[in-house]
C-alpha cells in the first residue's frame, strides 16, 4: 500500500466507490475512515447502518461484489488485506431489527 493511502481514503470517502455500493440498498447511513496507525499504514473503516436488518439484506444481496471490490483493492495495491473486526449493535435496540435464523 506503498503511497497508495490518498487513494484509499477516496475508495472509502464518503463520495467514494465504497459508499456508492453501500448505499444501494436502504438503511446506510455513513462511513467514516481514519488512519489508526500511520507508521504501520493501517486504517479502519467504520460502516454504519439504521438496523442489523437492513445491513444483512445488503449482505446477502451484495456479498459477491464487496468480494470482488475488495480483490481488486488488492490486485490494485491500494489495500493490503480486509479484515472484519467486529458487529456492534445498539443496546437500546429492542431487537425488531435483528434478522430471523
Amino acid at each position: 500500500m506503498d503511497g497508495r493511502q490518498a487513494d484509499l481514503e477516496v475508495v472509502f470517502g464518503p463520495a467514494g466507490i465504497w459508499s456508492e455500493l453501500l448505499g444501494q440498498v436502504v438503511g446506510y447511513a455513513g462511513t467514516e475512515i481514519w488512519c489508526e496507525s500511520p507508521a504501520e499504514r493501517q486504517y479502519r473503516v467504520l460502516d454504519t447502518w439504521w438496523s442489523h436488518h437492513e445491513f444483512e439484506i445488503f449482505r446477502r444481496r451484495f456479498g459477491t461484489e464487496v468480494e470482488r471490490f475488495q480483490s481488486l483493492l488488492v490486485s490494485e495495491g491500494i489495500a493490503s488485506r480486509f479484515e472484519v473486526v467486529g458487529t456492534y449493535y445498539d443496546e437500546r435496540s429492542d431487537g425488531d431489527d435483528l434478522v430471523a435464523t
